[in-house]
């Protein structure tokens, strides 16, 4: 796991920890909390509410058991899930700043479409 790695994944919305985990499940596939922490670095009272809130996320899945083992999505569904997700958000803003205009001007639809945006 590279510093690279982490930063590039915090630019995309992840924490620190929660990119030291990802990184690391990526690596061992399924883990338990005690194998993340001790290969992640991330302080063990920080891993079990960092991997449940990467669970609704949808990041990470939890199998139950004894003990509770974690694997993460693959990293193709994590890229295509953070872009839909962030796509969504761009298409968003814009309506949103776009009806907060003060002239309240309307982009034809046909500039809307060449943006890609459709309020």
């Amino acid at each position: 796991m590279t510093l690279k790695l982490i930063t590039n994944l915090q630019k995309l919305g992840f924490t620190e920890n929660e990119a030291k985990i990802y990184a690391t499940l990526v690596c061992m596939k399924m883990a338990t909390a005690r194998e993340i922490y001790e290969t992640s670095g991330v302080p063990r009272p920080k891993v079990y509410k960092v991997l449940r809130g990467m669970e609704e996320k949808g990041y990470v899945r939890i199998t139950e058991g004894e003990p509770i083992r974690f694997s993460c999505i693959r990293p193709e569904e994590l890229i295509s899930k953070i872009r839909t997700d962030f796509l969504l958000s761009l298409n968003e803003i814009f309506c949103g700043l776009h009806a907060l205009s003060p002239e309240g001007k309307a982009l034809s639809s046909g500039e809307s479409a060449e943006l890609g945006m459709g309020c």
